[in-house]
């Protein structure tokens, strides 16, 4: 008797079937996990940026511009654009704009005060003055968990 091994058909697309399914899981989940680190980065240094401003205005300084503070934070890195001030935000804090997409980060504030700004970190998102033509694609408020405020202004 010849006996023949291996796979059948049907065992074949079984297994197939069942990658397919954890690629559709998996996949979306990766995009996600890559998208926070991006943010967290311009999060870390928009903080930077907020405490160094801060510090300038307090020992007397005016509203600074970013090679003005004493800290090596990049103005541009391969997903963000930073500037040391939102013009439509009374000039309280820093903003970070994402070059993909219609999305800004800023530290908002209601009524600066002088002595630097105590605002909280918001996100805006598809705003016309957005320097990226792709819109949202989507909620990034949702995905990191920071409040949506459509004052910041990305320029």
């Amino acid at each position: 008797m010849n006996k023949q091994t291996g796979f059948t058909l049907i065992e074949l697309l079984v297994v197939v079937l069942i990658i397919g399914i954890l690629a559709a899981v998996a996949l979306p989940q990766y995009e996600k996990a890559v998208t926070k680190a991006r943010f967290t980065e311009a999060i870390i240094n928009l903080k930077t940026i907020k405490q160094a401003k801060d510090v300038y205005i307090l020992s007397g300084g005016d509203n600074p511009d970013l090679d003005e503070l004493d800290i090596s934070v990049p103005t541009e890195t391969e997903n963000f654009t930073f500037y040391s001030a939102d013009p439509w935000n009374g000039y309280c804090g820093p903003t970070a704009a994402y070059k993909k997409e219609k999305v800004c980060l800023c530290y908002y504030e209601a009524t600066p005060n002088q002595g630097g700004c105590n605002g909280t970190l918001v996100l805006s998102q598809n705003q016309s003055s957005h320097p990226a033509d792709r819109p949202a694609s989507f909620d990034y408020a949702k995905l990191l968990n920071i409040p949506e405020n459509d004052e910041c202004a990305c320029y």
